[in-house]
């Protein structure tokens, strides 16, 4: 029981910090492609309901999604580059990373359509329209040439 509540403890408090890690190193161009794809495929395979590990299994079958997620989320930062790791280690601690910043863009994002669900237009107000622009000069001779004959 005790092991549970300090996995639970854990959990807690190192898969917030791990998600936004991965997040920002999974869109780093820094961190070679084939950890990435290593990455994904651990997800999809955490999540995908057709692969159901059996209780019996040692260790793995009695993780659930949330730890399984950590262990692929703490070995994708621990293959990924270490200076790429601890700079987007301080960003997050700043709250200025990447991270930070899409999840901003949804809040924003979220606001404007649930706006216009609403009905009410939040788009900003148009600046004001510029003044017409003058009619272009014309010569005399354009200008006589343009007066109708009777």
């Amino acid at each position: 029981m005790l092991n549970r509540i300090k996995l639970l403890r854990r959990l807690l408090i190192d898969l917030p910090r791990y998600v936004k890690l991965t997040y920002c190193l999974l869109r780093d161009p820094r961190v070679p492609v084939t950890h990435k794809a290593a990455m994904g495929t651990a997800l999809g395979m955490i999540v995908t309901p057709f692969i159901d590990i059996p209780m019996w299994v040692p260790v793995v079958g009695e993780m659930d999604v949330l730890a399984l997620t950590l262990l692929a989320a703490r070995l994708f930062v621990a293959t990924a580059p270490a200076a790429v790791v601890a700079e987007h280690d301080e960003a997050i601690r700043q709250r200025r990373s990447r991270f930070d910043a899409d999840v901003a863009g949804g809040q924003r994002l979220a606001v404007a359509l649930a706006g216009r669900l609403r009905g009410q237009d939040t788009t900003p107000p148009p600046a004001e329209p510029s003044p017409p622009a003058p009619p272009p000069a014309q010569s005399v001779a354009q200008s006589r040439s343009s007066i109708p004959v009777e």
